[in-house]
């Protein structure tokens, strides 16, 4: 009962561990929850001329399992040889691709193995993954042997861990695992705390880290987190 009255008075706050853009933020605003976005982690691009030459001369498929690796091919997209098969873990990373007028296929579950599955229904030998300096699902242990990967490294994650006071916040949000780790490094989540994952890969690192009783949607969109959160606190 106190927590409900608690609730009533003040709104939930909940901290998102990933830069957010300033229109994301705005629509979360007004879910009834106070908002703080404090990011753990750096992104930056790497300049196409460093990783174009290291493309292989014939792919069947291109994978991307991040819009940051979607958002790094934009600028160089028409100089590049397309190949029959693209394949995009997530609906945002899959949405970023149709806007370059790309055709993506997506696995039926958002995560590596599915996405295996799909490639090896396919019979496909050689595919190139565009991807960040962590990558989160180690690709080429889930393909077997007689397949071949190159790894295209088009971002670089940094880390930006700091201290904060934990126990300010009723909810904390982790969208990468990169991002948990980084907070890991300086922070410690008692049980007071709820603790939300954007997906599996994230609720593993969580897991990893000593964080229990995360909250992961079934989907690994903003938009399903946010329900969870709601579905949580009301």
């Amino acid at each position: 009962l106190i927590e409900v009255t608690m609730h009533n008075h003040r709104k939930p706050r909940i901290l998102f561990t990933t830069q957010l853009k300033k229109k994301r933020l705005a629509v979360l605003h007004s879910t009834g929850f106070s908002i703080e976005n404090i990011p753990f982690i750096n992104f930056e691009y790497v300049i196409p001329a460093m990783w174009i030459s290291q493309l292989p001369d014939e792919t069947d498929a291109w994978i991307f399992t991040s819009k940051k690796a979607v958002k790094a091919l934009n600028p160089v997209i028409d100089d590049l040889e397309i190949p029959k098969h693209i394949f995009a873990v997530g609906s945002k990373t899959a949405e970023g691709l149709e806007a370059l007028g790309l055709k993506v296929t997506v696995p039926d579950e958002f995560n590596a193995v599915s996405l295996v599955q799909k490639m090896n229904e396919l019979k496909l030998k050689h595919m190139t993954h565009f991807c960040g300096n962590l990558k989160a699902t180690d690709i080429s242990k889930l393909l077997g042997d007689d397949k071949n990967l190159s790894s295209i490294e088009v971002y670089r994650t940094k880390y930006a861990p700091h201290k904060l006071d934990v126990s300010k916040y009723e909810g904390i949000v982790f969208m990468s695992p990169s991002a948990v780790e980084s907070f890991s490094e300086k922070n410690v989540i008692d049980g007071a705390t709820q603790v939300f994952c954007i997906g599996p890969t994230t609720e593993e690192a969580a897991l990893e880290a000593g964080i229990k009783g995360c909250v992961t949607p079934e989907y690994s969109t903003l938009d399903s987190l946010m329900e969870s959160i709601q579905t949580h606190f009301n």
